[in-house]
């Protein structure tokens, strides 16, 4: 609107156009005078003063708009890394992986260990580890999805460059899975191992023993029994190897390979007390057929209570109500808890993976007090059964069921896999655990545009610039203007 302005100026050049002096002379003087032709005879003059006059005009009305001039921004170099998890450096996988990595090393990027503060690997260390036997079995439990969002605070910015190669070992993935940033590109490895661990060990006879021992792939997890006598116990695997079972006290230990793992003697049945209401029934079913297809499998004895006992081992707490006081004090001093709240509150549809298996539950989403792990979770990472510490003992919390109207838990084979490490647990299983998770299951849903701190780019202001240009003109304009008026 205000560059409007140069039309003023236009308008009075043309108006204040001088007029020749008009001198009458003889006869003339008596005719009467007609009207000025001032319109019909228009012709520019001074051109070069008019577009001078415009100029300063545009000048102000530019500078009344407050120009800026946008500079380039400083561009920051980009940070390059490779990660590799811990497990890849000792598997047989690292072979097929080093050139790969040699040749992003030797492209300008930095080896860096994808653990707790991505610790940086010096070459020599890094031609070590190549130089070493492969196919040993590392039992570390870092959680993979855990570590992404401190690595995108690590390397914000996105012209970073990051190349992430991790083994796709189910046991690596825990939680809701996080968004991934996009200047990381991951690409899981197929970690293929072999794990054996002893689970159970029950004392059938005064002078034999029956072993449960677990044997995990990437399919999946699966137990078996061996018959051992108790003088000299063993077990034997598929093909062929023997390994012997030491006695330490009330325990026993096995060495397969370099891991070691150990579990207590068991010499009684196991007493569990299953407490349901009506509203459960059904729940109480599928729970026992489980419970007996544990015991028939592992040859562990267990005996079913339905009112409270004193020297119970597990407690299942099929009911609405609270938990009376007695029970709670028994779990101080050792006893494990199972609370399955029923239908109380709205579930929602969701998903389970159960090995290779996907199964659709219904979750119930009530919460647990105090600090609480996750041992079961869906798809999403909402967990499904937490286990919280109190005393001694264990309280375990089933966010479902296992009817028909929860889910097909109970009619799957599934269930008793899945309560026997909670009835007979060994606390190395789970880093022994070799079951692959599926690629699709593993990657990050959805893709984030890279965090962190954008550089500005500089901003300089036209206005001084224009106001001290117009300023020169007007003065010039000034000058040609008086001399114009002198001639």
């Amino acid at each position: 609107m205000a560059a409007a302005a140069i039309l003023l100026p236009i308008a009075l050049h043309l108006w204040n156009k001088r007029q020749g002096k008009t001198v009458k002379v003889g006869s003339l003087r008596w005719l009467q005078s007609s009207a000025s032709r001032r319109w019909g005879s228009i012709r520019l003059s001074q051109v070069g003063l008019l577009l001078l006059r415009c100029l300063i005009l545009l000048l102000l009305a530019v500078a009344l708009a407050q120009p800026l001039w946008i500079g380039s921004p400083e561009k920051q170099p980009g940070r390059k890394a490779v990660l590799v998890s811990p497990d890849l450096f000792y598997s047989r996988q690292l072979p097929g992986l080093k050139p790969t990595i040699d040749s992003l090393l030797q492209r300008g990027y930095a080896l860096h260990a994808y653990t707790r503060g991505f610790a940086p690997i010096r070459p020599e260390k890094w031609q070590q580890l190549n130089q070493q036997p492969t196919g040993s079995i590392l039992t570390e439990n870092e959680n993979y999805w855990s570590l992404l969002p401190a690595l995108a605070r690590e390397y914000p910015n996105p012209q970073d460059s990051l190349w992430l190669f991790t083994s796709d070992l189910q046991r690596h993935f825990r939680g809701q899975r996080p968004r991934l940033a996009a200047n990381i590109r991951w690409i899981p490895i197929a970690l293929a191992q072999s794990t054996t661990w002893l689970q159970a060990a029950i004392q059938t006879a005064p002078d034999s023993l029956l072993l449960t021992v677990g044997h995990s792939t990437r399919a999946g997890t699966a137990f078996s029994t061996y018959a051992s006598p108790l003088a000299n116990p063993s077990i034997m695997l598929a093909g062929g190897q023997q390994f012997p079972v030491k006695r330490q006290g009330d325990s026993l230990a096995v060495f397969v390979g370099k891991v070691v793992s150990k579990v207590q003697l068991h010499t009684g049945p196991l007493q569990l007390v299953v407490l349901a209401d009506k509203a459960q029934q059904d729940e109480r079913h599928y729970l026992e057929a489980a419970l007996r297809a544990i015991s028939s499998y592992t040859g562990q004895p267990i005996r079913l209570h339905y009112k409270p006992a004193a020297k119970a081992d597990w407690v299942f707490w099929l009911r609405a109500g609270e938990v009376p006081p007695a029970i709670q004090q028994q779990v101080a001093r050792g006893l494990k808890l199972w609370l399955q709240p029923g239908a109380e509150g709205k579930p929602t549809q969701t998903q389970f993976y159960a090995g290779q298996q996907v199964i659709q539950v219904q979750r119930l989403d009530s919460a647990a007090e105090g600090e609480h792990r996750s041992l079961w979770e869906t798809a999403s990472g909402q967990p499904l059964l937490t286990a919280q510490r109190l005393g001694q003992g264990t309280i375990y919390r089933f966010h479902s069921g296992f009817g028909p109207a929860w889910s097909t838990l109970g009619q799957s084979p599934l269930l008793p896999e899945l309560l026997l490490p909670l009835l007979c647990p060994q606390p190395a299983a789970f880093a022994l655990d070799a079951r692959a998770l599926d690629e699709k299951q593993l990657r990050p849903q959805t893709t984030a545009v890279a965090r962190g701190k954008t550089t500005q780019q500089p901003h300089y202001s036209l206005f001084p610039w224009a106001v001290l240009l117009a300023f020169v003109l007007f003065l010039i304009e000034r000058l040609w203007a008086n001399r114009r008026a002198d001639q």
